[in-house]
């Protein structure tokens, strides 16, 4: 079983995630539970997120820096990829950094189903 931390703000619709959540975002979580994953929301459950229901079990105010074993990171933030383990494999979602900017995500995805795509065919064709 592989932990997979997720930002709320990568489950978001619009640009700038004040849209409410993505349904088909939050579905595609299901596909990682599907899978043996453990999906971790991060940050805070709000009221309105009844979509999520599924996961407030597991709610965690910020992903770890240095995990005890092998786990993914969803974020739309490219500040929250630094300073992380190996071991916590970073997905930034929905926006790609300036060109000319130092990336520091390990990967990224134009949203979160493609996101967890990724974290899937990692995982089934492991590089190793």
């Amino acid at each position: 079983m592989t932990r997979v931390y997720v930002d709320r703000a990568a489950l978001a619709s619009g640009p700038d995630g004040g849209h409410g959540l993505d349904a088909d975002a939050v579905r595609s979580l299901g596909f990682l539970e599907d899978a043996g994953h453990a999906v971790t929301l991060v940050g805070e459950l709000r009221p309105e997120d009844g979509l999520l229901a599924p996961w407030a079990t597991s709610v965690v105010p910020e992903a770890p820096t240095r995990p005890d074993a092998p786990a993914w990171y969803l974020t739309t933030d490219v500040e929250r990829c630094r300073g992380r383990s190996a071991k916590l494999r970073t997905v930034l979602v929905g926006t790609a950094p300036e060109k000319a900017a130092i990336h520091r995500c390990d990967t990224i995805a134009r949203d979160a189903q493609a996101a967890v795509l990724e974290i899937l065919a990692a995982e089934a064709m492991p590089a190793d």
